[in-house]
């Protein structure tokens, strides 16, 4: 891990943006190192204030110019007093720099010590293999979060070959299912209207949960159909249908931002299964972002290794993820710095309890 010698850089120091326009934050985050998530967007903050989450933007600047920049999401935890403050997929920093890393959570717990918050929770999109990062976040005093709020594996795809190579990459059988669902007249489409379309898909997200043994909807219908509206809105979400001969077979929403899309939510009709709607429905959304100039697709959730057997509910997801021919990569996941030790420690026992009353009352998961 590199660390150049102070006496000839200029110090790193952090500053909140929070007054920011959209376009401001968004072109910091793109720019930072990885090129950021959309979970760290200026929409996904604004969004998730409606819902109690309120966004603190702060970014890590040397010699006047943006080297990285974490989204956080402020939330009073009463009866523990005080906020947690919670960075959702992020930060983006140069984490291969020691000095940036430390004055980037220096700067951070300063202001979240102001700020009134006892806890800050972070999800890293670090590999869990960089050990020295890891070990780094330890120094700082991170540790271990109680939950992994989001998933800490994911597979991501490359983009950037011809379509001829993206197809071979992939497993013969998924191949044989893209190339079938055109055969039999599986077209995909994204309609221009989103309120029928959303009912139509919500229909199948609904008999999902009630087929498949694991699966349900943490989230109420009105918090889904929120996002899905406020991301499309902002340009950042879009949903797909693969459509046979005008009836809706599937559908698949996704978050788009910089060089990057996400695989948020599929789901798909018992109709014509036969044909392999969700098959072509991948491929040609993978089409769709090439041509926009986006680079990578990030698939989202599957099972950790130590968890990736048939009795996992989410090994048919993976067997299907998989066949894209994506790279499994597993993130350091989520973890908690103490800002103030009695009352994050106070948090930390109550959390649980916290979060079962937060699902009782509201029917919807706190973070």
């Amino acid at each position: 891990m590199s660390r150049p010698p102070a006496s000839t850089t200029m110090p790193y120091t952090v500053r909140e943006v929070s007054d920011v326009a959209p376009s401001g934050w968004d072109g910091w985050l793109r720019n930072s190192p990885g090129g950021g998530h959309v979970l760290q967007s200026y929409a996904w903050g604004e969004f998730k204030r409606r819902y109690g989450w309120g966004p603190l933007r702060l970014v890590l600047e040397r010699g006047g110019e943006v080297a990285g920049a974490g989204q956080f999401l402020a939330y009073n935890t009463m009866p523990v007093p005080g906020f947690l403050m919670y960075c959702s997929k992020g930060p983006w920093l140069p984490w291969e720099d020691e000095e940036a890393v430390r004055a980037f959570f220096s700067g951070v717990a300063d202001v979240a010590g102001e700020a009134g918050a006892h806890t800050l929770k972070i999800e890293p999109e670090v590999p869990g293999r960089s050990v020295d990062v890891k070990a780094l976040l330890e120094e700082i005093g991170f540790h271990e979060a109680r939950y992994a709020l989001n998933f800490d594996t994911t597979v991501t795809v490359d983009l950037s070959p011809p379509e001829e190579e993206l197809l071979a990459k992939m497993r013969k059988s998924t191949r044989y299912g893209v190339r079938k669902a055109a055969r039999e007249g599986v077209e995909v489409v994204e309609p221009e209207t989103f309120e029928g379309a959303w009912e139509t898909f919500y229909g199948w997200m609904e008999g999902t949960a009630e087929r498949k043994s694991g699966f349900t909807i943490r989230r109420p219908r009105k918090y889904l159909q929120d996002m899905m509206r406020a991301m499309r809105d902002a340009g950042q979400g879009h949903l797909f249908l693969a459509v046979h001969e005008e009836t809706p077979l599937a559908g698949v929403f996704v978050f788009t931002f910089g060089e990057k899309y996400w695989f948020m939510h599929g789901a798909s009709s018992t109709e014509k299964r036969s044909y392999n709607p969700n098959h072509l429905l991948q491929w040609e959304v993978m089409r769709w972002a090439r041509q926009r100039g986006i680079r990578y697709y990030d698939m989202v959730g599957i099972p950790k290794s130590e968890d990736r057997n048939e009795d996992d509910p989410y090994y048919g997801v993976y067997r299907f993820k998989i066949g894209f021919g994506g790279e499994v990569t597993d993130f350091l996941g989520c973890l908690d710095l103490p800002i103030k030790n009695a009352r994050a420690e106070a948090w930390y026992r109550f959390e649980p309890a916290y979060y079962r009353l937060y699902y009782k009352l509201k029917g919807n998961v706190f973070y």
